[in-house]
């Protein structure tokens, strides 16, 4: 979706890009990261083997809405620990 409309807005010099993060720790993964044999699959799975914090995401959210990203496009920036490295 993130590539379609960013080729359908780019002639209106309109960015469309995404963030994509991985296991945060919030209220909504609560569950996830109490179960001992689901939190350690997933951080197994992770190069940087912990679960990222809310405000890990942030830098790359000022980034894509900086004009340090004005020729951005299509783009997923990926914030997940490595997580789609493996």
């Amino acid at each position: 979706m993130t590539k379609v409309l960013a080729i359908e807005w780019a002639r209106h010099n309109i960015q469309v890009n995404a963030i994509g993060p991985a296991y945060l720790e919030t209220d909504l993964t609560k569950g996830v990261r109490e179960s001992k044999i689901i939190s350690e699959n997933l951080l197994q799975r992770t190069p940087m083997g912990r679960f990222g914090k809310p405000d890990e995401i942030v830098g790359a959210a000022l980034y894509l809405a900086s004009d340090a990203s004005s020729y951005v496009t299509g783009q997923t920036l990926f914030v997940d620990g490595g997580w789609l490295s493996l």
